[in-house]
């Protein structure tokens, strides 16, 4: 069994992987939209499996705070579900999908083409991990795969994507709110996974576990914009 690290210190080497192995802002399908690189038809793409994804995410909280064994935790969860299923705490007023929905109308899409999307292997296996982390692995491993290596990605990268946007395709500021709400919003919710993890990662086993998942989630991120990745640079068949 490893060696157990004082827990400020576990929290800053999970935040060095997850920096060093982010998708949000780094993969090649997120920096060619980012810079402008990407046809309408590919932005409609991205869009559709970002959503299917988003669409999923709050039930993912729900669960992580069904979960939570953990009273002042469970109240922070709480707080990030409202968010999540309202956006009455950022000020949004709309739900986080319905949010995205209007990003994905801002594109050109109608609602149904995000509603009814059928999902890349990498976005179902994504969001078959979001299942698997937050349903059938522990409390902590699931805080660590949601809280931590899915929004602790954002902070830094959904905010000047936004500008990108506005900048390369012309939307709005409310077109793409849903990044911007996101960007402060998760910086938030990841502080509730750093808090969790420091408090109740405290022996090397339950360590490694919460490692494990980080990296797991890593992984299913980065293999859903593989996937996005190779669906740009097919044809579009609707044409």
């Amino acid at each position: 069994m490893g060696q157990l690290l004082e827990p400020r210190s576990f929290a800053a080497a999970l935040h060095e992987r997850i920096a060093a192995r982010r998708s949000f802002g780094a993969h090649p399908p997120w920096r060619r939209i980012a810079q402008g690189g990407v046809d309408r038809s590919g932005l409609q793409r991205f869009a559709v499996q970002f959503f299917l994804q988003v669409r999923e995410f709050p039930r993912a909280v729900s669960a992580l705070h069904t979960a939570c064994p953990y009273a002042k935790e469970r109240r922070m969860l709480a707080e990030s579900l409202y968010e999540e299923e309202t956006g009455r705490v950022s000020g949004c007023g709309l739900p986080h999908p319905e949010l995205f929905i209007r990003f994905g109308e801002g594109v050109g899409l109608h609602r149904d083409a995000l509603l009814e999307g059928e999902p890349l292997p990498g976005t179902a296996a994504l969001i078959g991990w979001f299942r698997e982390a937050t349903r059938e692995r522990s409390f902590l491993e699931g805080a660590a795969a949601i809280n931590l290596a899915a929004e602790g990605q954002v902070p830094g990268a959904f905010g000047p994507f936004a500008r990108a946007l506005e900048k390369h395709y012309g939307l709005s500021r409310e077109a793409v709110s849903f990044w911007d709400v996101h960007e402060i919003a998760d910086r938030e919710h990841s502080d509730v996974g750093d808090h969790i993890v420091i408090h109740f990662a405290d022996t090397p086993e339950l360590q490694r576990k919460v490692s494990d998942a980080v990296e797991s989630s890593l992984d299913h991120w980065y293999a859903f914009f593989d996937d996005i990745d190779t669906s740009l640079a097919r044809p579009d068949r609707r044409r």
